[in-house]
Formats: structure tokens, sequence, C-alpha cells
């Protein structure tokens, strides 16, 4: 389910086997959690705001914010959530206390294996863990926008391959079931990689995925290793 608040798309993501809604935010700063905490109270919600999480809950509802930009209940979150992104979006940004090395670790980390072999692990909001699991069983994806260009800026020129998750045959690929669905465990050049990287939003007749443990084995530059963040618009009020 999908509505559009204002130019920003709004994704609920309902993961049966998991009996939960979960809604991908923003990456949200002090100043836009504050801001939703009151509207919530406002709207007769109980908060509590933990040093990771914000808690909320009603007669109908409980509901989890991680400010790292998601949502989840095991009820729908769009009634709860959605009135105050309007709001969220015209905060302005908010420097990471620490500097851009802090900033950057919101979205991944590189570590050098050898020369210019380096794993990056990348930090995503849905696509890792058990989520990712339950994702490819119901044929569904939760990479957030930003995610999928800080991985283009990133990889933009990285060599050789990648190995991933595809729902395409590819010369060098193994079949794995999830449930109903069938994807292969496939290695493939990095430019076919990014043309093909699926997002919550976007989705071809062929669609590659992150691997379940959301690292990434590739050649870079030392350049490379350190993407500019900027021009992520409304899914990240961190600078």
């Amino acid at each position: 389910m999908a509505r559009i608040v204002l130019l920003y798309r709004v994704h609920q993501i309902h993961l049966e086997g998991l009996d939960r809604y979960y809604l991908p935010l923003p990456k949200l700063n002090t100043s836009q959690l504050s801001y939703l905490s009151q509207n919530l109270q406002n709207r007769g919600f109980r908060v509590k705001v933990g040093p990771r999480l914000l808690r909320a809950s009603a007669s109908s509802i409980n509901l989890s914010v991680d400010p790292g930009g998601l949502s989840w209940s095991s009820k729908e979150v769009l009634d709860a959530i959605t009135p105050a992104i309007p709001r969220l979006l015209a905060f302005p940004r908010e420097t990471v206390a620490g500097g851009p090395l802090d900033k950057h670790l919101l979205y991944f980390r590189a570590k050098r294996v050898r020369g210019r072999k380096y794993d990056v692990h990348l930090f995503t909001r849905m696509e890792s863990l058990h989520t990712w699991t339950e994702l490819r069983k119901e044929g569904l994806c939760g990479l957030t926008p930003d995610e999928k260009k800080v991985i283009g800026s990133l990889l933009a020129s990285a060599e050789g391959t990648v190995e991933c998750l595809t729902d395409y045959v590819s010369e060098d690929s193994s079949p794995v079931q999830f449930e109903r669905r069938q994807y292969y465990r496939s290695t493939i050049p990095v430019a076919e990689f990014l043309s093909t990287l699926r997002s919550v939003s976007e989705a071809s007749k062929r669609n590659s995925y992150l691997p379940r443990e959301s690292i990434l084995r590739v050649t870079l530059d030392e350049t490379t290793a350190q993407p500019s963040l900027d021009g992520l618009d409304e899914w990240c009020y961190l600078s």
C-alpha cells in the first residue's frame, strides 16, 4: 500500500509471516523525533522515548519508531504516523555529533580485506536479518531510495562482480527457494547489480537484492569508499 504525501511516497509493508506492519521513514533528527512524540501525544497516544526507540500506545495499537528510519506494529501504522509526515519533511537538517564518519556509518562500513578489496557492510532498515527472509517469501522489497542511492554512489566506480540474490537466472547462479518463490544466488557484474537493484518503490522484470548479511565484497578506490551523502533529500535529515 502506498500514499502520496507532498512529493514523498509513504510505503507500508505488511509481512504476514511476522504478523507485523512496517513503515520506512526518513532518518530522523532529534527535533523531528521530539515533534513526532508530541504529535502522537496530542492525538491520544501514550509515548515513551527511550535511548534507542520511541514507543507509543493507544487503545488499539502499540507501535515502535526507530529514529534510524523505521516504524512497526502488529496493527496498521499509516493512520498513526502519516499525519505527522508533512511537518517532519519541513524540518531543517541537523549535524551529526561526531562528524562525517558517524554520518557514513548510518549507511555502511567499508573494511579493507586486502589491496583494493573491501567488505562493505550495509546498514539497511529492512533488507537484513529476519525481515530479509520474510520479504523474499512474499516477493517484496524494503530497500529505501536513500539506501539505494548510497549503494549506487559507493559502487559507481567499483570493479568486478558482486554476490547477491536475483529473481532471474544468470551465467553463474544456483537456485534457492523461499516457500513458493524462486530466487538465485548469483555472481553478477557490478554494473548489472546496480541496474537491477530493486527498491521499495521500483521493480522491473529482472531484479537483484542484497545478500541476507548485507555484505558485498568489491574492488574500490580509496576515494569511492567515502562517497558523498548529499542529495538524499527527504529520506535523511542528518548531515
